[in-house]
């Protein structure tokens, strides 16, 4: 799973603020295309997948779009907003930004979405 290992360090260089609530759909994002390291530099992308072979496309998503991150291990819920979705073979890898700042990568399971 090497993209899941290349986004694990990438998760580690986050540095985002807060978004308030109100503002959420104000945030940087990249949308149907594959995020450069322009976009991680201003923020619109939190991670470049290196996809070694197997099929990288946009993932086709409505976004900057509101959701829950569950945690796998503590199945807490955390607020975010999805900046990103890529599919790297049948992987669906979404770059998200924390409501209380920071910012991280999941699978799309591992999201619940928010009507707002």
């Amino acid at each position: 799973m090497q993209i899941i290992k290349t986004i694990l360090k990438k998760r580690a260089m986050c540095q985002f603020d807060p978004v308030e609530i109100e503002l959420w759909r104000n945030v940087p994002f990249v949308k149907d295309r594959l995020a450069n390291q322009e976009d991680m530099d201003f923020g619109s992308a939190v991670f470049m997948a290196e996809p070694n072979g197997e099929e990288h496309i946009p993932l086709e998503i409505d976004i900057p779009k509101l959701a829950y991150h569950i945690d796998q291990d503590t199945k807490e819920k955390s607020k975010v907003v999805i900046i990103q979705g890529e599919q790297v073979g049948d992987k669906k890898v979404l770059g998200i930004r924390y409501l209380n700042g920071g910012c991280g990568a999941c699978l799309l399971f591992e999201l619940e979405f928010i009507a707002y």
